[in-house]
């Protein structure tokens, strides 16, 4: 009978993350069944500092896109870094000190502008703000391209 809800859980949960907003999701034939909700944290949490462990892409995780010359502008003003979007978070760590990271879940995501910002590598630029919300606490994250003249701005 245990088993029989162990496996009736993980159906569920597989069929959550398949309705889950349109996004891309992960291939859930490489993720452990037995995977309860709690364990799988990736795209709903917002994190500092992780272990390098964490940073990595868990099975059925596919990175997107990521960006070099990324500054995270209120947190780690003049600190170059880089910017990667999987189809579950998006991370970004300090190109020198990789232990200085975030990882914000797409689910804690509220909202999504570009703005005028201050950066202290580029000066006045165009930036990404990114607005979340994780346990009843809120976040803005801001970040700038500090490739000059560049068309992309993320």
């Amino acid at each position: 009978k245990q088993w029989y809800q162990r496996r009736v859980r993980g159906v569920v949960f597989k069929a959550l993350l398949f309705s889950a907003q349109g996004r891309l999701l992960p291939n859930l034939t490489e993720m452990d069944s037995g995977l309860e909700l709690n364990r799988l944290w990736e795209d709903r949490d917002v994190r500092f500092d992780i272990p390098l462990s964490q940073i990595k892409t868990r099975p059925g995780e596919r990175l997107i896109d990521h960006l070099d010359s990324i500054e995270d502008t209120k947190g780690n003003n003049g600190e170059r870094g880089r910017l990667m979007v999987t189809n579950l978070r998006i991370i970004w760590h300090s190109k020198i000190f990789p232990q200085i990271n975030l990882s914000v879940g797409f689910n804690s995501v509220v909202e999504v502008t570009t703005r005028s910002a201050k950066s202290k590598l580029r000066g006045q630029t165009e930036a990404l703000y990114i607005l979340t919300r994780c346990n009843n606490t809120r976040f803005e994250f801001i970040f700038s391209n500090l490739v000059p003249d560049t068309p992309r701005l993320f």
